[in-house]
């Protein structure tokens, strides 16, 4: 479906409260992105499961309440990144949220992002989601090749032609057939059947012991402020290499593609109320110890795709993360083990390869140049900032070729011969 037809069938969609089956397998859509980051800084990096889900459940509660459509909650992926890789405490995690929330409310406050919306021409917003996309799509194919076929499982190989085969390639196989399948029925959510039979996967390979440590009862964060010490190392490890990704794909990008898929009803959806509610939930999150979050464009893409088409797809993923939060005495971990990283995977590389066609509209060798660098070097550096200045030097030193050529053009010969002389 092109682009201009997506945004056709959001503005039919309208932007009212639907609860049915279709929402909740939207809602769902973007659980590859959120889950793998969000159950890796509770168990590598010690952060509280109760202040991350409680922070992720009230962000989509809000979110559904205020844009009135699908808009996604995830991590900020450069600071889940550096924290997971270096082994960054919870308090300098927790920390980056309130700094991010500082930086964000200001340039609200301030109305400095119309200034920086200047610096995201089309070309570069299309580089930005053309790289996530790339990014998105290499994330699901990872996930699908892990040899555990759940969170915290054993190794698990099928034996064929002498050859042993992950397991998670061939659920993978046979969870993408039904998907497929699925992908255009009326009456049953694509993504939904394929949670549901991944659910029954995983209780199979040995998820469902883990049930039995859980136990229910009401658990609530406490509210505290982080030192100076985390502050100040939360800012230069990880806010400093985070803002340019937020501001190009949570603020910008995610305008642009709430307003392809909805048209007029993403009215609501502007870079000063973006950075408003991402500030707002960054502030729960410094304050609480949970996990700082973002909009994003590939969530968007993730919920639209998937089936989503109102605000109350984020009120009911929001109400089963709250509750995830505060009634499972601190421990939802057993329950979201229940799906298996071949589903998380399918999900994901079909919502990268949805969100990397939103480039189909760019016209033009220097626009699609730009674009194509951004993704490139993101790909290649493994950042999507390091993409993104790449394609903005590309993009300025393109129009300023072109400005030179213009004013040569419209140059009278025979004065530039005598300045010359």
């Amino acid at each position: 479906m092109k682009a201009e037809n997506a945004g056709s069938e959001g503005r039919k969609a309208g932007n009212g409260f639907r609860f049915n089956l279709f929402e909740l397998g939207g809602a769902l859509g973007d659980l590859g992105t959120l889950l793998p980051l969000a159950i890796a800084l509770i168990t590598l990096n010690g952060m509280s499961a109760t202040s991350v889900f409680l922070v992720v459940g009230l962000s989509y509660v809000t979110a559904g309440l205020f844009y009135r459509l699908p808009m996604p909650v995830q991590p900020l992926k450069a600071v889940a990144a550096i924290a997971i890789a270096g082994g960054l405490s919870a308090s300098i995690v927790s920390a980056s949220g309130l700094v991010m929330a500082v930086v964000l409310l200001l340039l609200s406050i301030t109305g400095a992002i119309g200034l920086v919306s200047r610096l995201f021409p089309r070309a570069v917003i299309r580089g930005i989601q053309l790289g996530l996309a790339l990014f998105l799509v290499k994330a699901g194919l990872s996930l699908v090749a892990r040899n555990q076929v759940i969170v915290g499982g054993d190794d698990s190989f099928f034996g064929l032609a002498n050859l042993n085969i992950s397991a998670g390639w061939l659920l993978a196989a046979a969870f993408g057939g039904v998907f497929v399948l699925l992908l255009r029925s009326k009456k049953v959510p694509a993504s939904l059947a394929v949670l549901g039979l991944g659910i029954a996967a995983g209780m199979f390979w040995g998820s469902f012991p883990g049930l039995k440590t859980m136990h229910f009862g009401l658990v609530l964060p406490s509210a505290s402020v982080p030192s100076l010490a985390n502050l100040t190392a939360a800012l230069v490890l990880l806010v400093i290499p985070q803002v340019p990704l937020t501001l190009g794909n949570a603020v910008f990008a995610t305008q642009d593609t709430a307003r392809t898929y909805f048209g007029t009803k993403a009215k609501r959806v502007t870079p000063r109320a973006l950075i408003t509610t991402m500030g707002l939930s960054n502030l729960a999150a410094g304050l609480l110890g949970g996990m700082p979050v973002c909009h994003g464009s590939g969530g968007i893409t993730a919920h639209y795709r998937l089936g989503a088409r109102t605000g109350a797809a984020g009120l009911m993923l929001g109400a089963l993360f709250v509750a995830l939060a505060v009634f499972v005495d601190g421990n939802a971990l057993p329950i979201l083990s229940l799906i298996p990283y071949s589903v998380l995977g399918v999900l994901v590389v079909f919502i990268g390869v949805q969100h990397g066609l939103l480039v189909r509209d760019l016209r033009g060798v220097a626009d699609i140049a730009v674009a194509s660098l951004i993704a490139i070097v993101a790909v290649i550096t493994g950042n999507l900032a390091i993409g993104f200045g790449g394609g903005m030097a590309l993009h300025f030193l393109l129009k300023g070729m072109s400005t030179v050529g213009w004013l040569n053009r419209g140059r009278n010969p025979s004065r530039q011969s005598q300045e010359l002389g």
